[in-house]
């Protein structure tokens, strides 16, 4: 597309990463815990965090998340919302939503996983949990612009 920083086809604003995804940040959003398949972003005020990820796909996604949330129940208040499979663009995938305590404070979290061409991805937000309003739709905007390279 004209005016992107990236290839042709991504959404406005996208960006590469050495992942093989594409995504278009917020804008003011720190770049935290940078590895070459995994990108976060924090927002300014520290009350959202935005992953994207990607790795070897192993296994079945659903049984993968659920491990991962067995080991979570050892978080401090985890509270399990759900674990299911969805679809993404067509794409088997499993969402997992939950909250938890964080330094006295409520948070949310959000997760959706799907795979494509041998990899798994991830698309995930933690916010606190009285942000929503403003977290959700900037997640939404994330996963929209989310793009395998």
């Amino acid at each position: 597309m004209e005016g992107t920083s990236g290839p042709p086809g991504l959404p406005p604003g996208a960006h590469g990463e050495a992942g093989g995804f594409a995504r278009a940040p917020p804008k003011g959003r720190r770049r935290d815990a940078q590895t070459g398949a995994e990108a976060h972003r924090t927002s300014p005020d520290g009350t959202q965090e935005l992953v994207a990820k990607s790795s070897l796909a192993q296994g079945d996604l659903m049984e993968s998340r659920r491990i991962s949330e067995r080991n979570a129940r050892r978080g401090r208040d985890h509270r399990k919302i759900r674990l299911e499979r969805t679809a993404f663009r067509g794409r088997p995938a499993v969402v997992r939503e939950y909250t938890f305590t964080f330094r006295g404070h409520p948070w949310h979290a959000r997760l959706l996983g799907f795979g494509a061409d041998g990899r798994s991805y991830q698309i995930s937000t933690w916010y606190r949990s009285d942000t929503e309003h403003r977290a959700l739709p900037t997640y939404e905007r994330v996963k929209d612009s989310f793009t395998v390279l």
